[in-house]
């Protein structure tokens, strides 16, 4: 028992390598699309990095598994900025983390942060 918690111990630090990656930019475009609740993003002349499992390179998403409220502020925070042509700072996880849209699992790079 001892052996097997030890294990457990010495790999959970190998599985938990997730980091967020940050695009920074000017709000170029905001589609909302009422039929699954996402909001897609896209930033001025910033593409952001890429994420292997995301097929989309250019577009961000706020999520529709998020909470209507978050989605809510999220959406307000984006509007706001693109109204006042003010810089923000979209954070995305480096690996997975992909929104899902049709019938295909991975599509957008989903946003964790907004600043």
């Amino acid at each position: 028992m001892k052996f097997v918690f030890a294990l457990m111990l010495f790999l959970l630090p190998c599985l938990a390598n997730a980091y967020w990656l940050e695009a920074s930019g000017e709000v170029a475009s905001l589609n909302i699309y009422a039929s699954n609740n996402t909001i897609l993003v896209n930033l001025k002349d910033v593409d952001g990095d890429d994420v292997d499992e995301c097929a989309n390179k250019t577009t961000f998403a706020v999520s529709k598994s998020l909470e209507p409220e978050a989605r809510a502020r999220m959406y307000a925070y984006l509007l706001a900025a693109k109204t006042a042509g003010a810089r923000v700072t979209l954070a995305f996880n480096h690996e997975g983390g992909c929104e899902p849209w049709g019938s295909k699992s991975d599509v957008y790079r989903k946003i964790q942060r907004l600043r």
